[in-house]
């Protein structure tokens, strides 16, 4: 196979690290534990220095280059996601940050004082995502929950082995990529919320790669997509599985790249 040519910062959440990676030379320019960043899960490039990281307790920024953390905000308990908006509001999403149970997305103003709060019942949620039109996707589990940003349902996307679905995001075609979580494969919708292509899967795969479960995806310049195939909680779960997958736009498996005597399981991944 091709070698994989990036930097990017990856979530190792077995090992509750964060690492700047070059995977053609293996370097590991800095590392972050992330003891007192709990379950960080979510990664946005905020600018040419900045990246936005969500963690258990709120997020924090940090300085992508050096590893400094700039600023943390930490004020809840159960966050799974942020997003920084272009108007400098940050959406925290998680569960039972405002004392109802549920799932909420607060909106929280530059200063960081919640502007809006937004419920749902549910009892799971992960990552989530804006779409150009304005709409949140919500991964619940064994379904997508588009949403309004009052958390009105709209539609759902759902398919066959979904179990705890990581990310979903719009495509420019008005689809939506997901990744299945421990139904470890790439499920694509168009448009109009059918599921038209399903890849990825153990079926389709070595056996050495050992999918798992996919959590983290990004997309290259060219079209091809990278995958992070999380392995388990824990140490000593880096020799199980290909740890980086990179999938043509044919969304072929081309590549594979791991780190396991540096990397246990790998969850998060953003390129810089």
């Amino acid at each position: 196979m091709a070698d994989i040519d990036v930097h990017f910062l990856g979530i190792d959440e077995g090992l509750q690290r964060l690492h700047l990676i070059d995977t053609r030379s293996g370097e590991f320019a800095w590392t972050l534990d992330l003891a007192d960043y709990p379950l960080a899960r979510d990664m946005q490039r905020l600018d040419d220095e900045r990246v936005l990281v969500g963690y258990d307790h709120g997020y924090f920024e940090l300085e992508w280059r050096s590893g400094r953390v700039l600023t943390d905000c930490r004020r809840w308990k159960d966050v799974t996601a942020v997003t920084r908006r272009a108007d400098g509001a940050t959406l925290v999403t998680g569960m039972n940050l405002d004392g109802r149970g549920g799932v909420n997305v607060l909106t929280l103003d530059a200063a960081g004082d919640v502007l809006h709060t937004a419920y749902r019942e549910g009892d799971y949620v992960r990552l989530m995502r804006v779409t150009p039109q304005g709409t949140y996707l919500l991964c619940t589990n064994d379904h997508i929950k588009e949403t309004t940003p009052e958390l009105m349902e709209l539609r759902r996307f759902t398919a066959p082995g979904f179990e705890h679905a990581w990310k979903a995001e719009r495509l420019a075609d008005g689809g939506t990529i997901v990744s299945a979580g421990y139904g470890a494969f790439i499920a694509v919708f168009d448009a109009d919320g059918q599921l038209v292509q399903r890849f990825g899967g153990k079926d389709a795969l070595p056996a050495s790669v050992a999918p798992f479960f996919y959590a983290t995806y990004a997309f290259l310049p060219d079209g091809q997509m990278l995958v992070a195939n999380w392995q388990g909680h824990g140490p000593d779960n880096g020799h199980k599985g290909a740890q980086l997958l990179r999938f043509d736009s044919a969304r072929q498996l081309v590549a594979t790249w791991s780190a396991p005597q540096r990397i246990s399981s790998l969850q998060g991944l953003l390129l810089v």
